[in-house]
């Protein structure tokens, strides 16, 4: 963990401690996570919203995440009558922080979100930010497949952004690690069809979302 730094609130009396991190894997996955399902669209506040209910072991792993990587642990809140849970980072030196570790403000398909180049140059660091926006904005589907009139079930992948760009440079990590991966959806989505593809995805990037981890040994034990 980095250094501590004191974070002056204007116009109140108390100052907050947090800690800006070092470039590390546990860095580059939380990039990723923000990437996928996370936002920053103020000043003072980074948000992560996550389904209350299939995501909610994900839910603690990531509020552990943010308070081992910024010394704070982030307020967690459910939005009423939705099945949505939101956690949030109140920090306007953790936020400044994110945005110079490549982190957009705002809109973040407007602004051109894509992998920071921090990350590009580390294959772990590569490695770890897949697996964070995978386990956000990723899934794993069972599908389907007739041959012969014989019904088999396999295993697929889809990641889904509208970001061009970034759709691009994971297509190109997955093919740096041998994973044939196919672009549909008006070039929205990524898919592994393949069950090997998914077996060697899970290998190489590994998963920290039950909801990921759970599909999987569900086909494997049909």
């Amino acid at each position: 963990m980095g250094k501590l730094t004191l974070l002056k609130y204007p116009n109140k009396s108390h100052r907050k401690i947090v800690s800006l991190p070092k470039h590390s894997i546990r860095f580059a996955e939380f990039i990723g996570l923000m990437m996928g399902d996370g936002g920053i669209n103020n000043l003072w506040q980074a948000n992560i919203t996550l389904n209350a209910i299939k995501d909610s072991d994900y839910a603690v792993y990531v509020s552990k995440l943010c308070y081992d990587l910024f010394g704070v642990f982030p307020a967690v809140r459910k939005r009423k009558n939705k099945q949505a849970l939101v956690i949030s980072l109140a920090s306007t030196t953790i936020i400044d922080f994110l945005v110079s570790s490549g982190l957009p403000r705002g809109n973040k398909i407007k602004a051109g979100l894509k992998i920071p180049k921090w990350i590009l140059a580390n294959k772990s660091y590569r490695i770890a930010c897949v697996r964070g926006l995978m386990d956000t904005d990723g899934c794993l589907f069972i599908h389907n497949h007739r041959v012969s009139g014989k019904v088999y079930k396999n295993i697929g992948l889809c990641f889904t952004s509208y970001s061009v760009e970034l759709i691009i440079q994971v297509v190109g990590i997955f093919e740096e690690f041998g994973i044939p991966a196919h672009i549909n959806g008006k070039g929205r989505n990524i898919y592994l069809y393949r069950a090997e593809s998914v077996s060697k995805y899970l290998k190489i990037f590994g998963t920290s979302n039950k909801r990921i981890s759970s599909v999987y040994r569900k086909w494997l034990n049909k």
